[in-house]
């Protein structure tokens, strides 16, 4: 009985702190000014578009392979494109933050760069395999291993990005974010 207090206790009194720490929003509808930054509605997309791309070139090794030559170059086209916007172009700019937040950010930072130049080499290689070195095994096995290394690396890149927002309340209702929101707390 007692470990079952103390684990209820370690874990609600920080949750019912952090949760004082939110304001209330009368915000129902959200416009895209009311987001300090655009980063978390844009990066959704390079992981999604990555992981697809993967599962269709594997796919492409051993069935239907000039359809999913297609499926795969569009998917992971979009994929890098949305890797930019979101590590580049979105890219938000942090406050304040805690040593812990800080190193937490330090690893996504990393990762995220990691996934927009491993997907842009397999974009290449996935190019050069359709138009200039058709039908090399070889060059598709090593596209594979390129994308599938970008597919984990926007993963990891997607869990420390989670880490800072649910662990370390970075993002949430603009903390720790530079920029502002239209909306009224």
């Amino acid at each position: 009985m007692k470990y079952l207090l103390v684990s209820i206790l370690t874990i609600v009194f920080p949750l019912g702190t952090y949760a004082q720490q939110l304001q209330e929003s009368p915000v129902v509808e959200a416009s895209l000014s009311d987001f300090a930054n655009l980063h978390p509605l844009i990066v959704h997309v390079p992981i999604m578009l990555l992981i697809v791309a993967v599962a269709t070139q594997i796919g492409s090794l051993f069935i239907w392979k000039k359809p999913l030559d297609w499926v795969t170059f569009l998917a992971l086209t979009g994929g890098v494109a949305g890797a930019v916007m979101a590590g580049v172009v979105f890219h938000p700019h942090t406050t304040g933050l805690t040593p812990a937040a800080q190193q937490v950010l330090e690893q996504h930072d990393s990762y995220a760069y990691w996934t927009m130049w491993l997907s842009a080499a397999a974009l290449v290689l996935k190019g050069i395999s359709m138009w200039l070195l058709q039908d090399k095994r070889w060059l598709e096995i090593v596209t594979t291993l390129i994308l599938a290394g970008s597919a984990v690396t926007v993963s990891l890149a997607a869990h420390y990005g989670g880490t800072l927002v649910y662990i370390h309340g970075v993002g949430v209702q603009g903390n720790y974010v530079e920029g502002d929101s239209n909306h009224e707390n």
